[in-house]
């Protein structure tokens, strides 16, 4: 057993329609997750929401934010990694205290030993694209592929003027932001698509990003070029925007902005760089890897959940259109992959032929 899991519960409180002050800090320390921090979670209204604790000695071991609504209870943070037992201490104590609920709902979560819980449905329903950092910068990339490597390493060689600057907390400015956000916008107008940035948007970004988060900057002769927004809890950066000059597509700032935010995070001692959701393909070249997010929904009687049919089947067909997205983007992968290796098998045919025409002259 884990030294968390070894530790006894002493204490298990709850706050009715309250969120106490060491609420943002335990959040971090517990779990060092975006979506389970006050910065993102103060974002929107936290009317109604409740705290439970649970304590082993002076530190607070779980930690849930939830709503009641009809006798459904769902907790509001997000993203982490949850013990199936904390789950179900959870579950009988918050029935036992919210008389008449009947549903627990967790959204996108990491749970394990799920074995210990009982009438539950998990199904994975989203996902959170990870890179596991080493020490130091070169382990790192030597996880990479080779022509990634060398095509980082030429774009660095040869864009002349480029410097990449860090701007953190308060001294990230609406104008800055702003600049990244009309490379996001310009880009997807030239993709012919519409971005999910709007101004309620961009003003939660700044928000987030003056609390815990900054921006690396590339300028070239002077002029900025792109930027990648991020935000750190605990051992964790979550990358939240990554944006370039359409203009230069052809140096692949898009890339190579990502790249040098991951060292940055190798240098300050992040453990794991968060690059989100979707698209994977164009984030697996960089060591991610997919971590599936799960809905989990926790019922107090079988009868309450054999009549809970429209929220279960809510929950399927969300499943079934994440793990059809998946299957559909590991499948264009795998047919990338095989036109890559195919190429590379022709024009090592044609250096052998040329080899031995060589031989023969």
């Amino acid at each position: 057993m884990t030294e968390r899991h070894s530790q006894k519960i002493h204490d298990t409180r709850f706050y009715d329609q309250h969120i106490p002050p060491f609420v943002e800090a335990a959040l971090d320390q517990r779990y060092g997750s975006l979506y389970s921090s006050m910065p993102q979670l103060g974002l929107f209204s936290l009317q109604d929401v409740s705290t439970y604790t649970e304590w082993s000695g002076p530190s607070v071991r779980e930690l849930f934010l939830y709503r009641r609504e009809r006798g459904r209870i769902t907790v509001i943070n997000q993203g982490m990694r949850i013990d199936g037992a904390a789950v179900q201490r959870f579950a009988d104590a918050v029935f036992a205290h919210e008389q008449g609920s009947y549903r627990l709902h967790f959204h996108s979560v990491q749970p394990t030993d799920l074995h210990r819980l009982k009438r539950k449905v998990c199904l994975p329903i989203s996902e959170d694209i990870v890179v596991t950092l080493p020490d130091n910068e070169a382990s790192y990339l030597a996880t990479l592929g080779k022509s990634l490597r060398q095509s980082l390493r030429s774009r660095l060689a040869r864009t002349q003027g480029l410097t990449h600057q860090i701007v953190s907390g308060h001294a990230i400015s609406t104008e800055l932001l702003d600049h990244i956000i009309r490379f996001n916008h310009a880009r997807m107008a030239s993709k012919q698509r519409h971005s999910a940035i709007d101004l309620a948007e961009s003003t939660r970004l700044l928000r987030l990003v003056n609390a815990r988060g900054m921006v690396g900057t590339i300028h070239i002769e002077g002029q900025l070029c792109a930027g990648s927004m991020v935000c750190r809890f605990g051992d964790d950066v979550f990358s939240l925007l990554n944006a370039h000059d359409p203009a230069m597509n052809h140096l692949g700032l898009g890339k190579l902005s990502r790249h040098l935010m991951i060292l940055e995070a190798i240098r300050t001692g992040a453990q794991r760089f968060h690059l989100l959701g979707g698209y994977f393909s164009s984030k697996r070249p960089f060591g991610a890897q997919r971590i599936p997010l799960y809905g989990l929904i926790v019922y107090r009687n079988r009868f309450r959940m054999i009549l809970d049919s429209i929220a279960l089947t809510r929950l399927l067909i969300r499943s079934l259109n994440y793990q059809l997205r998946t299957l559909i983007d590991d499948r264009k992968h795998e047919r990338s992959g095989s036109r890559q290796k195919r190429a590379l098998a022709l024009l090592t045919r044609l250096r052998q032929g040329v080899s031995e025409r060589k031989r023969v002259w």
